[in-house]
């Protein structure tokens, strides 16, 4: 997990991290590029010819993969993902918000199902609906923290429906119509760990213990935005060590029950 985790925060980082103005965009370019070349020398391209990979991480995925066969595109797929942030810092509506959120999350999740050893197709499906609520989970938690930087996730057309700008968001408005669209947003998510949950029975769930307790202990993370009626601007919602251990040993207990 350590290589997957390290691939994201390098590409993350690039983005991120680069200098203000179009030299920094166009350094971020270059250094994504860069890293699209790595990936496909990681899988031995033989568009590349005789072209081995040119960084530690590149070599050690390439030594992992022989083991766990991540699958490629979800490497392209990230890069394209943290690629969007260089074209745009808003979304017109929940279509190319999920495309965004497919990208960054869902595709680091196929990377993670393939380290537990369960690339099912039903696996995939379970991924896919868990990375898309970790992610709405995210964005809406770090909203604030988004409007700092000039980003505002929420999309356009839900923002619209109750009444919100843009600018609204910018300027840190929290009044009854912000509580509104984010309870919208916050119900988008619920639907994606039900949808995720919903899949658990088909699936060799002690391999996924880990991302359970991931989507659990950010589950319990909504719920304490929803507690706080989606006041996100003042206090960034966390849990407690004590409500992390209660999450993972009610996942555990779980999991013993379902192999009774």
């Amino acid at each position: 997990l350590q290589q997957v985790y390290e691939f994201c925060r390098v590409v993350d980082d690039i983005v991120d991290e680069r200098p203000a103005g179009p030299e920094g965009e166009v350094a971020a370019r270059k250094g994504l590029a860069e890293w699209s070349a790595e990936v496909a020398r990681i899988y031995d391209d033989p568009y590349l010819g005789e072209d081995p990979p040119r960084t530690d991480l590149g070599r050690g995925l390439v030594r992992t993969n022989a083991v766990f066969h991540y699958p490629r595109d979800a490497f392209d797929e990230i890069i394209a993902g943290v690629t969007m942030d260089l074209e745009q810092s808003t979304y017109a509506d929940m279509e190319g918000l999920r495309l965004y959120c497919y990208r960054v999350a869902s595709c680091v999740g196929f990377l993670c199902i393939a380290i537990f050893g369960d690339q099912s197709p039903a696996a995939r499906r379970y991924a896919e609906h868990l990375g898309l609520a970790l992610q709405y989970t995210n964005i809406l938690r770090d909203v604030a923290e988004d409007a700092a930087r000039g980003r505002v996730y929420l999309p356009h057309d839900l923002l619209a429906r109750h009444h919100l700008s843009e600018a609204d968001i910018l300027d840190y408005r929290y009044d009854g119509r912000f509580v509104a669209a984010a309870a919208d947003f916050a119900q988008a998510a619920e639907r994606e760990y039900q949808a995720a949950w919903q899949i658990l029975p088909e699936l060799k769930h002690r391999r996924l213990l880990p991302a359970e307790v991931m989507g659990r202990t950010y589950y319990e993370i909504l719920q304490a935005i929803r507690a706080r009626n989606y006041n996100v601007f003042t206090r960034r919602a966390s849990l407690r060590r004590r409500d992390k251990l209660r999450v993972a040993a009610m996942v555990l207990a779980r999991a013993g029950l379902a192999r009774l």
